[in-house]
């Protein structure tokens, strides 16, 4: 933004004001003919590369760096192609030798007793032929040496907070890390130093017919570029993501814990959402208040333990809160000094974690949305929208409560917008908004909320109503029959089953629409909830993808009010049919914040970014922790001692990998064998095998007919397409005593339309694969313009001269142009076989295939699989897979 006007008398055209292109400061007089002469520079640099798959970093003006042209495939995080040079080469100290810490990881993550690991250490000492000397004596001088290699990364800390209740003071331990100290070691930690990112930037890239801006990482998107350019000059923000979540430890329930972990948003996904150095880090054990049958539910006891949340936090986040207000200089891994501001940026959790989280009254209160003040009758519509919760107006609640001579009065204008009395923690952070910072979270308010615990139920009711148990016995066998595939569950059956694994549910959820589409065709009212379900999945869809358009956002948001549509149509006609027993009401707090869904990514990236679905995976290995290494008392103490030796291993590993990397050459490149421009990979050879007994072998099966014949004049137009000579300028002419390699395995990597990156589809041609015959479907490009799909039935390399070519056999499949009512009602793709000649034989080169397919039974295409199948059905197929 332009400097405000100065209050002199001085010559106004000599103010500097930034171009907002190139983000360099100028006269403001001579501005508009830079602008233009800027905006020429761009242009000529775009004619210069081309538009097409061309994108714009355009950075922050406070950087003051000139946007920069590339190219799609220079998309992503980038690689550091430096040699990395160790910063320790002795990394296993204090243990005397690598080996020692060798086995001291071991024993760590084998969960080995002192037994156990007594056992280990005798077996080693009998050992001799190792260069490398175990010293270690017994498991009481491994755990001391844990002890003293506990300082190479950040032990907790365990202190007590004070919470009046009934005008008594109730004192809790609360076990955490300092933040700031963690902050500290990422921004000062060499390994990270390339990958850290510090300044937010708008990212575009041109279809083909427009500039469309795009989002994925938390610097992409809005948030990020407003806050940065409301710090002082010459500041940095290291934003932080926050998530809490009290879990069950012990099978019934008994025994909890209350990990919180903190993530630096400043990195990229990959490390940013793994345990390993940059990773997820466990910051925090909160307590937790024990249940008084005499108290618990009423409003002052539930006061009171949000009073403790917060006193809790507090000690996990103060050491931030004075660098929030005036930054803190440090000099980081790569060398440059910062002022850094922390700023708590996401906070990530499951709705009741939330309403802690955001200080309101939850489901109860009158309001009881996070985010927003939409009232509790209004969660339903999701076509509308409600004033924003801010600090701001929260600040003057709270002054006007301040005013009030009675608690009656105080706690009145409280409910009003469902907050709690006690101060929010949160804000005494500067740059912190904790109810823009609430986000949402697919795991707990999709796969298992709305789907699992309000659609799924509502389906499995009707299937209840519904005479006999043929249907529910039909949709069963189909997801029996549901051919595997690497990137969903497979389910013997579902419709008699609980589940309670968010990421199951979403697989059900995808299956649950092609193993039903016939079942309710004759009934109104579970065929609209069926229809309310293709809404759901595109609404989701859209929802997950990995990097975000402008215009795959807008269309999320008209996903959402589909569903909106589809699901109020479904309740009037529920309704209508007076079945009491399917009654069921949709105003709940899971589909109200579907509102919220887009404005998230906008302000934070996609959804990987504030989604719980990492954070969730720590809770296993604590379990695992308090069932096997703890005596099941005072066990906080003990998890955390543990879990804080998993941490200084991860240490050390990753040092000495960057050790070993540093002594050993990398792998020579010219011994890794690239198959087929480099996306195709046969594998599963079996044995070579003359064309004569392939054709004997399957001499029932009419794709073989003809299969020599076919193969040679498929080799030879290939040849000829592809420029190269035919053996002595003739048509190929194969013998049934010419042999051939059968293969059984293909991997097929291509460009996702959704993550922009490669990604990988591993596909079976096998007879037996586990003892059930398995044969993928794939698309491939059958011309420069036509893509097909296909089933593979037989994988081949056959060498004309000293070259071997790689070939498939498949049957053709084509979509259904003609669709019935139902499939277009459903959004459904439906394919059948192609008889393209009258021996049904196509062979295709491998280096054909895009990537595989799963299809349904009954022949439809699951579009839903992932988000590049979704998109590149979309792209194929308009429409179709949209509810009609």
């Amino acid at each position: 933004m332009p400097p405000k006007p100065s209050s002199s008398t001085g010559d106004l055209g000599s103010e500097k004001v930034s171009c907002p292109i190139c983000g360099r400061k100028f006269a403001s007089k001579g501005i508009g003919r830079h602008q233009k002469s800027c905006k020429q520079n761009v242009q000529d640099a775009l004619d210069t590369v081309g538009y097409q798959n061309t994108q714009i970093f355009e950075f922050h003006p406070r950087t003051e760096k000139v946007p920069e042209l590339a190219h799609f495939s220079d998309f992503g995080f980038e690689e550091d192609t430096q040699d990395q040079i160790p910063q320790n080469f002795s990394p296993w100290r204090p243990f005397r030798s690598r080996l020692d810490f060798e086995v001291a990881e071991f024993a760590l993550n084998a969960g080995l007793s002192d037994n156990l690991t007594d056992d280990l250490i005798n077996l080693l000492k009998r050992c001799h032929d190792h260069s490398d000397k175990f010293t270690i004596e017994t498991p009481s001088e491994m755990r001391k040496l844990w002890d003293h290699a506990s300082a190479k990364t950040l032990e907790f800390k365990k202190e007590s907070v004070s919470v009046d209740y009934q005008g008594k003071p109730r004192y809790f331990d609360v076990h955490f890390r300092p933040l700031w100290d963690w902050v500290e070691e990422i921004v000062t930690s060499k390994d990270l130093a390339s990958k850290l990112v510090w300044d937010a930037r708008h990212l575009s890239r041109f279809d083909g017919e427009k500039w469309e801006r795009f989002i994925d990482e938390p610097w992409t998107a809005d948030t990020w570029w407003r806050i940065q350019g409301e710090l002082p000059a010459n500041s940095s923000p290291f934003f932080i993501i926050l998530y809490a979540d009290k879990n069950k430890l012990s099978s019934f329930g008994t025994q909890k814990g209350y990990p919180v972990i903190a993530r630096c948003a400043n990195l990229p996904s990959d490390i940013r959402n793994g345990t390993g150095l940059g990773g997820g880090r466990l910051v925090g054990w909160l307590p937790i208040v024990e249940e008084d049958t005499a108290e618990s539910g009423k409003t002052g006891f539930v006061n009171f333990k949000n009073a403790v949340w917060h006193e809790s936090v507090r000690k996990i986040i103060e050491s931030l809160i004075p660098h929030s207000k005036t930054g803190c200089t440090l000099r980081c891994s790569d060398e440059e000094i910062r002022c850094l501001f922390p700023i708590l940026h996401i906070l990530s959790a499951d709705y009741e974690e939330q309403c802690v989280m955001a200080l309101i009254r939850g489901l109860g209160g009158l309001c009881p949305c996070p985010k927003c003040l939409v009232p509790q009758d209004k969660l339903s519509d999701l076509s509308n929208t409600f004033e924003l919760r801010s600090p701001e107006n929260t600040h003057k609640v709270f002054q006007k409560v301040n005013l009030c001579s009675t608690q009656a009065e105080k706690e009145d204008l409280l409910k009003q917008v469902s907050l709690r009395p006690h101060p929010n923690v949160f804000l005494d952070l500067n740059y912190m908004d904790p109810y823009r910072a609430c986000s949402f979270d697919e795991l707990h308010f999709d796969s298992s909320g709305l789907w699992g615990d309000h659609l799924f139920s509502q389906f499995k009711k009707h299937l209840d109503g519904m005479a006999g148990r043929t249907a529910a016995v039909l949709i069963d066998s189909r997801f029996s029959q549901m051919p595997s595939w690497s990137k969903l569950n497979h389910f013997s059956s579902v419709t008699g089953t609980s589940f309670n694994d968010g990421s199951k549910h979403r697989d059900i959820s995808k299956i649950f629409l092609f193993a039903a589409h016939d079942v309710f065709q004759d009934e109104a009212v579970p065929f609209q909830l069926l229809r309310a379900l293709r809404a759901y999945l595109n609404m989701t869809m859209y929802g997950d993808l990995t990097v975000q358009t402008e215009s795959t956002i807008q269309k999320g948001r008209d996903a959402v009010l589909k569903f909106s549509q589809m699901i109020a149509r479904y309740d009037h006609l529920n309704q209508r049919s007076g079945n009491l027993g399917l009654s069921k009401s949709w105003n709940f707090i899971k589909m109200h914040y579907h509102i919220h869904q887009f404005d998230d990514i906008i302000e934070k990236g996609a959804s990987r970014v504030f989604g719980t679905k990492p954070n969730e995976k720590f809770h296993g290995p604590l379990r695992k922790i308090y069932h096997h290494r703890t005596n099941f008392k005072n066990v906080a103490d003990q998890i955390l001692r543990i879990q804080h030796q998993f941490m200084v291993a991860a240490t050390i590993r990753a040092e000495l990998d960057t050790l070993d990397e540093f002594f050993h050459q990398k792998e020579d490149e010219s011994d890794v064998q690239v198959i087929h421009d480099q996306h195709i990979y046969i594998g599963s050879k079996c044995e070579p095998i003359t064309i004569q007994d392939v054709e004997i072998k399957h001499q029932s099966d009419p794709s073989f007919n003809r299969f020599r014949l076919g193969l040679g004049e498929f080799l030879t137009k290939h040849l000829v397409s592809i420029g190269e000579a035919l053996p002595n300028g003739k048509a190929i002419k194969l013998q049934p005593h010419d042999t051939i390699i059968p293969f059984r395995y293909l991997r097929v990597t291509y460009e996702s339309m959704d993550t922009w990156r490669s990604e990988s589809d591993r596909l079976r041609c096998n007879p037996s694969f586990f003892q059930k015959p398995r044969f993928d479907f794939i698309l491939f490009q059958k011309t420069e313009q036509e893509t097909h799909f296909g089933q593979l039935l037989y994988l081949l390399t056959c060498t004309i001269g000293t070259k071997p070519y790689s070939v498939a056999l498949i049957q053709p499949y084509k979509v259904i142009r003609q669709r019935p009512a139902n499939d277009k009602r459903l959004g459904l793709i439906r394919i059948q076989k192609d008889f393209v000649n009258r021996d049904n034989l196509q062979f295709i080169p491998v280096e054909s295939i895009i990537r595989g397919t799963p299809a349904q039974t009954d022949r439809f295409i699951m579009d839903v699989v992932d988000g590049d199948m979704f998109l590149r059905m979309k792209e194929l197929y308009p429409g179709y897979t949209d509810v009609q």
